[in-house]
């Protein structure tokens, strides 16, 4: 069989979407005896091939205010790349102009009696985390100082925005044949796009490179972090919509604190708002803004020699980052949203409020005056779950296998 991932979240910097479709390309390459091709949108097109692996990038520009970030905007190019690698099954990770060129292609697939599927999985929840929530945040909460009825207007106006964007989307999800979702509360909001049936996935994480056991002093002390300090860390992409400037409002909150631990905060990836990071930095003491690690190992020595995990992003599907600082020993502060809910229990860590970083800031102080039974607990909790990338993409490939063998057999 051959498997496709068609995506513009694929980036020299992405996080979690990167990591989930390396996995499964690794898995594939060890484990089996299948294909796998990658298309997504680059500098110039190109094709690159290693053993069963193919990577495919279709020139397209810049994604303004997103950078590196490129969108597809042929969808000719993409359907030509499509009927040029001749995938099995095509998965969407992207739903705006990707998934015209994807049904147009299954269609010509089966015009010839060429079984083809093709699939999405819900690995973020587009309709609140682009559309309703930032409306929200601009005309509901940005009128409210201005006067309440405009505040009303604006609360209706973004939830009617945001209800029309799950229709729309709802209406590619239902067209594809399968839908995945990382956990069952994400199963159940992409019902309320309309769309049943969704298979729940769970994302992985490698055990035994996420790991206490990969702690190491010499990282701390290039940060010149001392053996009482505390080290707050967060590894991801640094935009809006991940709220890392409400981290950087909790820790200069932390910094008037002369009573407890010295502390530090490692912000480390890359996206828009990075100058601004920088800028912050030239002015709070000990706030370090990192490049992304592009090197897995070196990554997760960074989670591992860090005190206290934190994270103020809203929006969460399955908060992988999260579940890799929890399985490299780390206690996690976050926010009260998205599956975030789902992974931080009181004996791991503690959630606050969305957008509070006083709140934060408190719960951070609690993590860590009790962060080693915490972190402890956060690890135990990763083993007992039995996250593996091996379970992820063995359950995902055998429900593949099984709706291509249903398929054929309508067929025949």
């Amino acid at each position: 069989m051959r498997y496709c991932d068609l995506t513009l979240a694929y980036t020299e910097t992405s996080g979690g979407i990167r990591t989930y479709i390396d996995a499964k390309r690794r898995y594939i390459a060890e484990n089996s005896n299948d294909e796998h091709v990658l298309i997504v949108p680059g500098e110039a097109d190109r094709i690159s091939t290693e053993g069963r692996l193919v990577k495919m990038e279709i020139r397209s520009p810049l994604i303004p205010g997103c950078q590196p970030y490129r969108f597809f905007w042929r969808p000719a190019k993409v359907r030509h790349a499509l009927e040029q690698a001749a995938p099995d099954v095509v998965e969407l990770g992207s739903f705006f102009v990707s998934p015209w060129a994807a049904f147009r292609y299954r269609e010509e697939c089966r015009s010839v009696a060429r079984s083809c599927l093709v699939s999405a999985y819900f690995h973020t929840d587009i309709a609140h985390a682009y559309v309703g929530a930032p409306l929200h945040k601009f005309l509901a909460e940005g009128a409210q100082e201005i006067s309440d009825t405009l505040a009303q207007w604006g609360e209706k106006i973004s939830g009617a925005l945001e209800s029309s964007a799950e229709e729309t989307f709802g209406a590619i999800f239902r067209r594809c044949d399968l839908t995945f979702a990382a956990t069952p509360v994400q199963a159940a909001r992409i019902a309320e796009y309309g769309v049943q049936g969704t298979y729940v996935v769970p994302l992985g994480v490698d055990l035994s490179q996420f790991s206490p056991r990969r702690r190491t002093a010499a990282w701390r002390e290039q940060l010149c972090v001392g053996d009482d300090d505390l080290l707050l860390v967060y590894c991801g992409r640094l935009d809006a919509e991940k709220a890392v400037h409400v981290l950087v409002d909790a820790y200069a909150a932390l910094l008037g604190n002369a009573d407890g631990p010295r502390f530090h905060l490692a912000i480390i990836g890359d996206g828009p708002l990075r100058e601004e990071l920088l800028q912050r930095a030239r002015d709070l003491p000990r706030l370090h803004v990192l490049p992304y690690l592009r090197d897995r190992a070196a990554y997760a020595r960074a989670l591992a020699s860090a005190d206290i995990y934190v994270t103020a992003g809203a929006h969460e599907t399955f908060g992988l980052a999260v579940v890799e600082a929890q399985a490299s020993g780390l206690p996690v502060v976050g926010v009260a949203a998205g599956a975030l809910t789902e992974r931080v229990a009181e004996d791991r860590g503690r959630l606050g409020p969305v957008d509070d970083a006083a709140a934060m800031a408190d719960n951070i102080r609690a993590v860590a005056h009790d962060r080693d039974r915490l972190g402890a607990a956060a690890r135990a909790y990763v083993l007992s779950a039995g996250f593996s990338w091996t379970r992820s993409f063995e359950k995902l490939l055998t429900v593949y296998e099984e709706a291509m063998a249903a398929q054929r057999a309508h067929k025949r």
